[in-house]
């Protein structure tokens, strides 16, 4: 259980010496056409996090949007991502992939399965790319990472983690949340996130129930934020389960301090990004 964890150990600090690029560069690749703002939300969440650098790629109509929502993003097109080429083997970095995804969308689909093929750098996988995944190909891929010690993370609520689960052949609508998120994370050689009133994050190996969360969460966005935020632990060089772990309690937390200040039923997802800063603060103890 979260309670059981010191969760401000995992939080990751820079040294005294440290550079934009040593402290890990946040990759994500968000933001069908329709969805400017999930790539907005999930980039702003990195930076929070402690990522140094965030590039995001979105659909070329997006790119003068999410550049004007913040300034400090690097902002290119789908088309400009070269995935072998935009993480330096010298640094901590990360992929964070979906937010914002049109599941119909071909060029946002091609290039999620791009990254999935060529990184070799640990990958989030949230939202519309998760439909992405369920083919024989997409499963070998997968696959593949997994017996690389490649890490990938995948961020369902159950909705999408029985599909996900179907096409291995298994129906996980009936089961506890905990055996579901196990039973997925087994088949996918993935970390997962099991999203829901509590969140369940499940390796092959660990197993934790994030019980601190609230209804106030229970708005569009909240899922980027969330995506945004293990993404920006994960480019800091954080074992993959160690970063959803902490993502998840942070997410809920920020959550919970959202709603203090602006009441539960009124909370954004842009409340929950702003209330990141002071909730990290909060689990160092500052």
């Amino acid at each position: 259980m979260e309670g059981r964890t010191d969760f401000a150990s995992l939080v990751p600090v820079p040294v005294e010496d440290a550079h934009k690029y040593s402290r890990g560069k946040a990759v994500v690749v968000a933001g069908s056409a329709p969805y400017p703002g999930a790539a907005c939300l999930s980039a702003c969440a990195t930076q929070l996090v402690g990522a140094g650098y965030t590039q995001v790629f979105t659909a070329k109509r997006n790119k003068a949007l999410v550049q004007a929502f913040r300034p400090s993003l690097v902002v290119k097109s789908f088309a400009a991502l070269d995935v072998p080429a935009v993480l330096s083997p010298q640094y901590p970095g990360a992929f964070a992939i979906g937010p914002g995804f049109d599941s119909s969308d071909t060029e946002a689909e091609s290039v999620a399965r791009r990254v999935l093929k060529q990184a070799t750098a640990p990958v989030l996988v949230d939202g519309g790319a998760l439909a992405f995944l369920s083919s024989p190909k997409m499963r070998k891929v997968l696959r593949r990472r997994s017996e690389q010690g490649v890490p990938t993370v995948l961020t369902p609520h159950m909705g999408e983690a029985v599909r996900l689960a179907a096409s291995f052949g298994l129906n996980i609508a009936a089961m506890p949340q905990e055996e579901a998120a196990y039973s997925l994370a087994l088949a996918y050689g993935a970390v997962v996130v099991l999203k829901g009133p509590d969140t369940v994050v499940a390796s092959a190996d660990r197993n934790r129930v994030v019980a601190n969360g609230t209804a106030a969460l229970a708005k569009a966005g909240t899922g980027d934020v969330l995506a945004g935020v293990i993404g920006g632990l994960l480019a800091q060089g954080m074992d993959a389960f160690d970063a959803a772990h902490l993502g998840a309690y942070l997410h809920a937390e920020a959550g919970n301090v959202a709603a203090e200040r602006k009441g539960i039923v009124s909370v954004c997802a842009e409340d929950v990004l702003e209330a990141i800063p002071e909730t990290l603060m909060r689990i160092m103890g500052n």
